[in-house]
């Protein structure tokens, strides 16, 4: 089954009524001659506070720094992106662009951190030049980073003279790299993805026309305004988040992944406040909007504007559009803004989306039908346990054609008939860089019997079509065949979050073991931190009775791990191969393990304080948040590093990036103080970091406001 759009290129009339732009430096030098005084990007920091800046001061800034690299690269080369949220990377992106550069965005290192990813991207593209502001060259410990990091030539965007300079503009064709996008793969293998300025272009393109985003007029007053806080290293942050509101003429509203979860509120609040048309996230964003914002906290709120809320990334869940739909009507969200959608970083972005724009569109599938590989409908009073909803991602994004096809004989599929994914299109892009062996196989299949279609891109996804419409359900890697039958993770990963109800603590991982010379299911989950230490083993008991009447499968071990436990891509997605990673060599650390209970759990509560506080009463503010600290990280902490000590490091705790930012929101939840994200490093132990909180509530004293939670 092969389904397209009807438009299977860029829109010539389109391109020459908004500019024929041929590149990104195009696009935005002929934004900034136009509207050079609208604000291009406007950053929300964790304080409320905001940072502007206009097409016409980014473009200046831009070609300033491309003045610098100029003189030390030649245009081709790359250049290493290392910018934390901010207004910043939009400097360095486009400055590299002028200069003739190839951007590869990196993920913005943590201190005191190893920093594998920034290493091996830099081995594997052999950047020239290292972009980053003042701050960040100044702070990174190069002690940690590999020679090919070391021979770069450093630009601080912000500590470069201001200078014109010519862009460099290549020969029109569109066959320059403009971006060079390495996935969340293995950090021992990883992965760029050329993206070439036509595949940019297209992919734009495409978004604009599938969701009905509007062209800014040059003399408009208002003007589409998208609000994101994904990062910019990853491609829906930089593609939907930045570009897509430069291609239209409009604004990005930015806000750091930081902010967003330890607030979701900070993200609605946002879109009502700056009346943003266009935002979107994985499915977890919503669910967690739903699981942490209260009820009280949404009257402010006018989500009326939204009128297209993107989701993907990773599984879209009926019950999570439900429910938020159900939460956030009364703020004036409508059901017809869900987009559920399909893309993946070797097509730029969109593969799949838009189209009929009432609500999302669920189908009641046959559980079994899909075990055999085939979409067979859900009969009426069928047994709920036997039937699983599966949502939409839409149609063929514009300019896409989608291919089912059999991933062992690359057989095109009837419809309804589930099979691996396949991608054509001008926004698929031409491939990993260096890795033509890859490539050839993945980038450039054909199917079976038919030349004439082309070639196309092979995603590794499963789906089927109905009526022209996309279903995922899974990824081939992941399957796990027990007994001769597809059992799809994400459906055992569902059922395992929902039999946990309150005790859930967050995503599930399922993925394959071996047990007595066959294969099996393995399970981790995370468990809510308030979850009795007693009440674990029954737990397990629960989801294993769970699994065997919902899907007819034993797992053949269980972990429950805390929050955080269970690891993620930037954006969201389980990374089942690494869980199995982690789990089989140790390096998970659980809280219950089928039959063995290695760590202990608990809530704990917030002391009392005083309701105003005088320097007197410092020293008992300080010990009373410093016992506070010692109990919490005793609790959710690593106990085969010991027990909690207010002289040892924090980073000895075995604390993650998410357990960090945990433990940062419960302070600020607590004494309503806002947090810096360096705040665990500047003062690295519960000794110093007592009396430091203590010293600020001085100022402010305890917020005795009820946050979201």
């Amino acid at each position: 089954m092969i389904s397209s759009h009807k438009n299977m290129s860029l829109p010539q009339e389109t391109t020459q009524r908004h500019g024929g732009w041929r590149s990104l430096t195009e696009l935005m030098v002929d934004r900034s001659r136009r509207h050079p005084d609208r604000a291009v990007a406007t950053f929300l920091t964790d304080a409320g506070e905001s940072q502007s800046i206009t097409y016409g001061q980014l473009d200046r800034r831009a070609r300033s720094v491309a003045a610098e690299l100029a003189q030390c690269t030649t245009p081709g080369d790359r250049a290493l992106l290392l910018f934390p949220p901010g207004l910043e990377f939009l400097v360095g992106f486009f400055g590299a662009s002028y200069a003739g550069l190839v951007p590869v965005p990196t993920c913005f290192p943590k201190p005191g951190r190893a920093m594998p990813r920034l290493d091996t991207a830099a081995v594997d593209c052999q950047p020239a030049a290292l972009i980053a502001d003042r701050e960040t060259l100044e702070g990174l410990d190069f002690k940690r980073l590999n020679e090919v990091v070391h021979k770069t030539h450093r630009i601080a965007t912000d500590g470069v003279a201001a200078v014109d300079f010519d862009p460099h503009i290549d020969d029109g064709s569109g066959e320059a790299l403009g971006l060079l996008q390495y996935t969340s793969g293995s950090t021992s293998d990883p992965k760029g993805v050329m993206v070439r300025n036509a595949n940019l272009l297209s992919n734009l393109e495409s978004i604009r026309s599938s969701y009905a985003l509007e062209f800014a007029a040059d003399d408009a007053s208002e003007h589409s305004r998208g609000v994101f806080w994904l990062p910019a290293y990853h491609d829906m942050g930089l593609i939907g988040g930045i570009l897509e509101p430069i291609y239209v003429g409009g604004e990005a509203v930015l806000m750091s992944p930081r902010s967003f979860l330890q607030r979701p509120l900070r993200w609605l609040q946002a879109i009502s406040s700056h009346r943003a048309s266009f935002s979107g996230a994985p499915n977890f964003a919503y669910q967690l909007c739903v699981d942490r914002i209260d009820p009280e906290h949404t009257r402010g709120l006018d989500l009326s504007c939204w009128t297209t809320a993107f989701c993907g990334a990773e599984p879209v869940r009926a019950a999570t559009l439900d429910a938020f739909i159900q939460r956030f009507e009364p703020a004036g969200y409508r059901a017809s803004s869900f987009c559920p959608c399909y893309g993946l970083a070797e097509a730029t972005l969109l593969a799949a989306g838009g189209g009929d724009r009432n609500e999302p569109k669920y189908l009641d599938v046959d559980r079994d039908s899909l075990s055999v590989g085939r979409y067979q409908p859900a009969a009426e009073g069928q047994p709920e346990a036997t039937v699983q909803r599966l949502v939409s991602s839409g149609p063929a994004a514009d300019g896409m054609r989608i291919a089912i096809v059999d991933p062992d004989t690359a057989a095109a599929q009837a419809d309804g008939a589930v099979g691996e994914i396949w991608l054509q299109g001008p926004s698929v892009a031409d491939g990993y860089w260096n890795r033509e062996a890859v490539n050839a196989e993945q980038f450039h299949a054909t199917i079976a019997g038919e030349p004439e279609a082309g070639e196309f891109l092979r995603s590794g996804d499963l789906g089927f079509l109905h009526r022209d419409q996309l279903y995922v359900t899974g990824r081939m890697k992941d399957v796990i065949i027990l007994r001769g039958r597809n059992v799809y993770p994400q459906d055992i990963e569902a059922t395992v979050c929902e039999c946990l109800g309150e005790a859930s603590g967050g995503p599930a991982a399922a993925f394959s073991a071996q047990g007595d010379g066959q294969e099996a299911l393995a399970v981790v989950a995370e468990v809510a931190r308030q979850t009795p230490p007693e009440s674990l083993a029954g737990l397990v008991r629960r989801l294993r009775r769970r699994l065997i009447e919902q899907h007819e499968v034993d797992a053949r071990t269980i972990a429950l791990t805390r929050p955080g436990g269970v690891p993620l891509t930037t954006s969201g997605k389980v990374q089942r191969q690494a869980c199995r990673r982690q789990f089989f060599s140790g390096e998970l650390k659980t809280k219950h393990r089928w039959d063995r209970s290695i760590m202990l759990g608990g809530n704990v509560e917030f002391p009392e304080l005083p309701t105003t506080i005088t320097p007197d009463d410092l020293p008992a503010v300080s010990a009373a948040i410093e016992g506070w600290l010692l109990e919490w990280l005793a609790a959710r902490g690593n106990p085969d590093n010991g027990p909690a000590d207010r002289d040892k490091p924090l980073a000895d705790y075995g604390l993650d990036s998410l357990a960090t930012m945990e433990l940062a929101g419960d302070v600020e939840d607590w004494l309503g103080l806002e947090l810096t994200p360096t705040l665990a490093w500047d003062y690295p132990t519960p000794a110093v970091l007592a009396p430091h909180l203590a010293e600020n509530m001085l100022e402010t004293g305890p917020d005795e406001t009820a946050r979201e939670r």
